[in-house]
C-alpha cells in the first residue's frame, strides 16, 4: 500500500512537471515572434498540447477527474466563493496598481503586442482566452494542488509553490505581472483549496484578464 501511494505521488508530480513544460517554452513566442498572429497560434498550440496531455492521462487512468479539482458540488458555495473572490482580485488590482505601475516593462523581454485590427483579436478576447484560462486553471491550481498534497498538507508551502511556479512561467512579461501573477495565484489557489474546485478561480481568472485586456 505504501510503495503504490509513493509511486501515485511521483506519478502526479510528473504529470505537473511535464505540463509545466509548454508554458515555460511558450513565452519563447513572445520574445521571438514576428508577428500578432504567429503568437496567437503558437501560444493556442503549446495550450492545447497541455489539455490534450492532461486528457490522456486521464484516459489512461494515470489521473482521475477528480485530480483535477473540476467540481461543481454545492453550488451555492461556489457561487459565494466565486463572487468574494471577484471582489479580492479586483480590490487588489485597484490597490496594486500605484506600486506596480513603475515596475512595468522592468525584466520584460516580450517583443509582441495585442493588434486590435487583427481578424484574431475577436477570437483571442472570447474563445482564446477561455483556452488560456482552462489551461491555466487546470495545471497550475487543480494539478498543482494533486501534485503537492501527497508531499505537503501545509496549505501555507501549497500556495507559495504553485504561485511561484505560476508567476515563474510568465517570465518574459516582466516584473509587475510577475509579481501579479504571483499575487493573484496566491488568491485563485486560497478558494481552490477552501472550495475543492476551480470552478471559482476559473470564472474569475477569465473576468480578470478579459477586462485587464479590454483596457490593455
Amino acid at each position: 500500500m505504501i510503495k503504490v501511494r509513493i509511486n501515485a505521488s511521483k506519478s502526479k508530480g510528473m504529470i505537473y512537471l511535464i505540463a509545466i513544460i509548454p508554458f515555460i517554452f511558450n513565452d519563447f513566442s513572445n520574445v521571438y515572434g514576428s508577428s500578432y498572429s504567429q503568437w496567437v497560434l503558437i501560444d493556442y498550440a503549446c495550450r492545447l498540447v497541455v489539455l490534450g496531455f492532461v486528457a490522456a492521462m486521464v484516459r489512461r487512468r494515470n489521473l482521475k477527474p477528480a485530480d483535477l479539482f473540476l467540481s461543481f458540488r454545492d453550488k451555492g458555495a461556489l457561487v459565494y466563493w466565486t463572487l468574494l473572490l471577484a471582489a479580492m482580485s479586483f480590490g487588489y488590482h485597484l490597490a496594486s496598481g500605484p506600486w506596480l505601475a513603475p515596475l512595468d516593462g522592468v525584466w520584460a523581454v516580450s517583443s509582441v503586442a495585442y493588434d486590435r485590427g487583427s481578424a484574431l483579436f475577436a477570437l483571442d478576447m472570447t474563445l482564446g482566452l477561455g483556452l488560456v484560462v482552462v489551461s491555466e486553471e487546470i495545471v497550475f491550481r487543480g494539478l498543482a494542488l494533486s501534485a503537492l498534497k501527497p508531499f505537503t498538507r501545509n496549505p501555507v508551502i501549497i500556495l507559495l509553490v504553485s504561485s511561484l511556479i505560476f508567476a515563474l512561467v510568465h517570465w518574459s512579461t516582466g516584473l509587475g505581472n510577475i509579481l501579479d501573477c504571483f499575487a493573484y495565484g496566491l488568491l485563485f489557489m486560497a478558494v481552490t483549496l477552501r472550495t475543492g474546485s476551480i470552478v471559482p478561480a476559473t470564472v474569475i481568472h477569465y473576468c480578470l484578464d478579459f477586462y485587464l485586456l479590454a483596457r490593455a
